[in-house]
């Protein structure tokens, strides 16, 4: 039995921390709305057309 709780304490000590640097990698981050393409497109020609 104890075998089975060192085996178990093993994989946490070793899985958690390896799941957790796996999901920050390959988890996609947001984008904020004032950094997406159309937000950047609606910016610059509110810019142009201001400075006309």
């Amino acid at each position: 039995m104890n075998s089975g709780w060192t085996t178990l304490g093993w994989v946490a000590v070793v899985g958690l921390p390896l799941v957790v640097t796996v999901a920050v990698i390959l988890w996609p981050q947001r984008i904020a709305k004032d950094r997406t393409v159309r937000a950047i497109r609606r910016r610059v020609e509110d810019e142009a057309s201001a400075n006309k």
